[in-house]
C-alpha cells in the first residue's frame, strides 16, 4: 500500500500546475451548470473555446507526421461533433435583444468536463509511465482531444440552432 501511495504521490506531485489550474476552471465552470441560468450567448462559448484551444494545443508536441495526428484528429472531430449536436442544450428561454439564453439545471456539464479532463490526464499520465505503449497512448489522447474539441463544436452549433429557431414569442420576459 505504501509504494502504491508513494507512487499516486509522485504523480500527483510531479503534475504542472497549469493543469491543477485547468481542473478548478472546468469544476467551476460546470458546477455552473447544477442550476438553471441565464448567460449572454459570447459567455455560453467559454467552455467549447476552453475544449478547443486545449485540444489544438498539444498536437504539435506529438512525434507523429503531421498526416497521422490530422487523421486521428480529424476522426475524433467528426465523432464529438456528431455526439454534441446529437445532445446539444436544451434552452428554456431565449432573450435576442439582449443575445442570451437560458439553460435548464443538470449535472452534464460538470460530469463532461470532468470525463474529458480525466481522460486526458490518464491518457498522458499512463503515456509517461508506461513507455512501451506510449505512441498508441498519445494516439488515442490525439483522438480523444478530436473528440473533445467537436463534441464541443457540436454542442455549440446545436445552442445556435435552437436560438436561431426559437419563436419571437419567447422574449425577455419568457425568461
Amino acid at each position: 500500500m505504501t509504494t502504491f501511495l508513494g507512487y499516486a504521490t509522485g504523480i500527483l506531485a510531479n503534475t504542472p500546475l497549469w493543469v491543477w489550474a485547468l481542473l478548478a476552471l472546468l469544476i467551476w465552470l460546470g458546477s455552473l451548470g447544477l442550476k438553471s441560468r441565464r448567460m449572454a450567448l459570447r459567455r455560453v462559448a467559454i467552455v467549447p473555446v476552453v475544449f478547443v484551444i486545449w485540444g489544438l494545443s498539444g498536437l504539435a508536441a506529438r512525434p507523429f507526421e503531421a498526416g497521422i495526428i490530422a487523421a486521428l484528429w480529424l476522426g475524433g472531430l467528426i465523432l464529438g461533433a456528431t455526439l454534441g449536436l446529437a445532445t446539444g442544450p436544451q434552452l428554456l428561454g431565449v432573450d435576442r435583444t439582449r443575445r442570451e439564453v437560458e439553460l435548464p439545471a443538470s449535472g452534464w456539464p460538470l460530469a463532461r468536463n470532468l470525463i474529458i479532463f480525466f481522460a486526458h490526464y490518464a491518457l498522458i499520465v499512463t503515456a509517461a509511465i508506461l513507455t512501451a505503449q506510449k505512441a498508441m497512448l498519445l494516439q488515442a489522447d490525439i483522438a480523444v482531444s478530436g473528440a473533445s474539441a467537436g463534441y464541443f463544436i457540436g454542442w455549440f452549433v446545436a445552442l445556435l440552432r435552437q436560438y436561431r429557431a426559437a419563436g419571437a414569442g419567447i422574449t425577455a420576459s419568457a425568461l
